[in-house]
């Protein structure tokens, strides 16, 4: 063999190598939704989103005792629009003051046009109140897994290497 077909070997070798390298651990693989335990630094849940994906966060309110709503949509940057609230009722902390369109419907008081956007949440849960959390549609978490008072975030991460 000689040196040049060597010297084309090692380079053709060295290209594929590092594009293997890019692809298997620096590549944009997904956004993904964390859900992630700040005290106890875990890892809780992770699942594939997209900006205009919703979330849907129940919870019951703790003095009515009632239902409530919280209707996100994911953002093209990562953070989340609160669009609307649904709840069943007026009454202490529900905002109905609020300047946005009301409705009825199915025993609910719909807030709608809210659009208050959040980079992340940040919660202490409540095992008695914080109830489920839905990606369009279809529940992803249950919070009442969690001990009482845990102090969760979430968020949108990239994911990035198709190794890792």
């Amino acid at each position: 063999m000689s040196k040049q077909s060597r010297l084309l070997t090692v380079a053709v070798l060295s290209v594929v190598i590092a594009a293997f390298l890019w692809w298997g651990y620096m590549a944009p693989a997904g956004t993904y939704f964390e859900l992630y335990d700040r005290e106890r630094k875990e890892q809780l849940l992770i699942t594939p989103v997209k900006a205009g994906d919703e979330l849907c966060l129940e919870i019951e309110h703790s003095a009515e005792f009632i239902p409530w709503f919280e209707y996100y949509t994911v953002l093209s940057d990562g953070s989340f629009n609160l669009h609307s609230i649904a709840v069943a009722g007026y009454g202490a902390g529900i905002p109905a003051e609020m300047d946005v369109s009301h409705r009825i419907e199915d025993g609910l008081v719909w807030m709608e046009g809210i659009n208050s956007v959040f980079p992340e949440f940040k919660w202490i849960t409540s095992d008695t109140y914080m109830k489920g959390l839905t990606l369009n549609g279809e529940e992803i978490f249950d919070f009442r897994t969690l001990p009482n008072k845990s102090r969760v975030r979430g968020s949108v991460i990239m994911k990035r290497g198709y190794i890792s």
